[in-house]
């Protein structure tokens, strides 16, 4: 067989037999009688990519460009090789002469709004979508990719019409169903989560991400044992799936198993090193077993972009600060996270004090008036509304949460000297003044800030409080600033008199605070300034806690008056408020 086109027929007969190493040899028979043969060249280019020999493909690629530049197909080819090495850049521009070339080369139209996906392109990928859709008619890929892209704009409603318009077209397409779990989950629209997902392992039973999108899914409506076999299955399937590993340990850290929760993120991080969730989930599971030292350490991820931690809106030129002396300099304290947060670490200033410069500490406005009170502060700047940087000359900074790990803050060396705010005279009488000088005063906080991610097991409802209302000798004030729907439809049956209509501020808060005999409060920043103010407070912890309040404690070692009250099955108020109602009973039997 020495006629150079009877051995390329081979070689293609051979390629498509999937006979890679024959076809190689082949083609290369074709190479040695003629070297520039374009077809074998570029024949030989995907033999090497299919066998994983890239750089090897690159070059035969080049070679037969080189000998065939009008040749679309070897521009597209070329495309696919660049992505699987990494430079979608290069890609895109290969796809785009391909279709210079041939404007009706629909392959290279997908394969371009692929690589504008990949490159995170987004919006350039829906375009180039609707372009296919427009010159060569929908199809169920085309459907799938764009909803995936338009999804990952937050899109979720075209999102999900494009995944059906892919079902529609393909009603055994199992990726789109999986698609559309997963934009459900992140609604937290759990159940409908459960149904997609469930119909995607129906067309496709080995689907590995579809048993950990199902996993989140019944573990977002609690059932946890379901959600984890679910894991399971998918680690079966794929003992290198992290996203597993990940999700496996969050349902572990909802049921407050933290030491197995460590274990699997350790185990993601082992597999991704930089996944950045793994390791914030990682800290939240130290700081909650007291492991301060490590929980400090990995909070730091909380930083990164891809942890979707809301932290400091701004980017500074001018170097954090590592925690040693600054005298001479100017340091730049500003806030992150929420009101509770910053209340609670803002302790740490009068420490930042003592290591040496100027102290100019950054506040959102609700608490600005509040903090201006606070020891080791020289200089205070209010945030800016528009998420402009704080118009201040400074040469460090530091955010408020990243002060616990600087000082090397321990279980055993928490600052918890309280109290380290207090309520403004002033208002402190204008309250004291309208309240009932004779009745047991008990504060309420039932809810939180409903944007808060974990704001459904946190808040309580109202209803709750009922069995506080027949305590005699009691009376309950709402200190809360939003005032929820609850209170109004409730009105009849529980008498509460709300004040924060006259709040503008955490020093009104405050004021009101200081004319409590007792403040009970849910995870809430009113929690932690009536701890902050060192006044006797009752906390409402749910099952799965918050880090800082930790498991099993009654106390709070940051908070030296609070008392944690702690649901034993979650979602079970009910017999968190009969121990209240108890523990409030007698509280008011020893004052009266």
């Amino acid at each position: 067989m020495n006629d150079v086109s009877e051995i390329l027929k081979v070689a293609i007969q051979s390629h498509q037999a999937g006979s890679l190493q024959k076809a190689e040899r082949l083609y290369s028979q074709v190479i040695e009688k003629n070297p520039d043969h374009p077809i074998a060249l570029h024949s030989l280019g995907i033999v090497a990519h299919q066998m994983g020999q890239n750089d090897i493909a690159t070059d035969r690629i080049a070679q037969a460009i080189a000998s065939n530049p009008q040749n679309p197909q070897f521009r597209n080819t070329q495309g696919l090789v660049f992505e699987a090495i990494g430079e979608t850049d290069k890609a895109i521009s290969s796809y785009k002469k391909a279709i210079s070339l041939n404007p009706d080369y629909a392959e290279a139209y997908l394969n371009l709004a692929i690589a504008f996906q990949s490159s995170g392109n987004f919006g350039e990928a829906v375009e180039k979508c609707n372009q296919i859709i427009s010159l060569f008619g929908g199809s169920s890929q085309v459907y799938n990719l764009m909803g995936y892209s338009l999804q990952q704009q937050d899109n979720f409603s075209e999102a999900i019409e494009s995944y059906r318009q892919a079902i529609c077209l393909e009603p055994d397409f199992a990726e789109p169903y999986n698609h559309i779990g997963v934009i459900f989950n992140q609604q937290q629209r759990y159940n409908q989560a459960v149904e997609n997902c469930k119909k995607a392992l129906e067309l496709d039973s080995n689907y590995v991400e579809a048993y950990s999108n199902l996993g989140v899914a019944l573990n977002g409506i609690g059932q946890h044992a379901e959600a984890m076999a679910n894991f399971q299955k998918a680690i079966s399937l794929n003992s290198e799936y992290l996203d597993a590993y990940y999700n496996l340990g969050n349902c572990l850290l909802k049921q407050n198993q933290c030491t197995q929760a460590i274990q699997l993120y350790q185990k993601a991080i082992q597999i991704d090193p930089d996944y950045a969730k793994a390791h914030w989930n990682l800290a939240i599971s130290y700081l909650l077993t007291g492991d301060f030292s490590k929980g400090w350490d990995q909070y730091q991820w909380r930083h990164k972009p891809e942890a979707e931690i809301v932290t400091y809106p701004h980017h500074y030129d001018q170097p954090y600060w590592d925690g040693s002396s600054f005298a001479g300099k100017r340091l730049l304290v500003h806030h992150e996270q929420g009101f509770g947060d910053n209340i609670q670490f803002v302790r740490y200033l009068p420490m930042v004090k003592q290591l040496g410069g100027t102290v100019i500490l950054e506040m959102e406005k609700p608490l600005y008036e509040l903090f201006k009170q606070i020891e080791g502060a020289d200089e205070f700047v209010q945030a800016s509304s528009d998420s402009t940087p704080p118009d201040v000359n400074f040469d460090i900074h530091i955010p408020t949460l990243d002060m616990p790990r600087l000082f090397g803050t321990t279980l055993e060396n928490i600052p918890c000297k309280v109290p380290y705010l207090c309520a403004e005279h002033a208002k402190t009488e204008y309250w004291r003044n309208k309240l009932d000088s004779k009745s047991f005063k008990v504060g309420l906080v039932w809810s939180g800030d409903a944007r808060h991610g974990n704001d459904h097991n946190r808040s309580c409802p109202l209803k709750h409080f009922a069995p506080l209302t027949k305590i005699e000798g009691v009376k309950l004030y709402g200190l809360q600033k939003e005032v929820s729907r609850q209170l109004t439809e409730l009105a009849t049956d529980m008498e509460i008199s709300c004040l924060s209509e006259e709040f503008e501020d955490f020093t009104d808060t405050a004021a009101a605070i200081e004319n409590m005999d007792l403040v009970i409060s849910v995870d809430t920043s009113v929690l932690h300034l009536a701890g902050a103010m060192g006044k006797p407070v009752w906390a409402l912890i749910p099952f799965a806690p918050d880090w800082r309040w930790m498991l099993d404690r009654q106390d709070s070692p940051w908070y030296p008056t609070m008392r944690l009250f702690r649901q034993k099955e979650r979602g079970d108020w009910d017999e968190l408020f009969t121990t209240v109602a108890q523990q409030l009973q007698i509280l008011v039997g020893k004052k009266c």
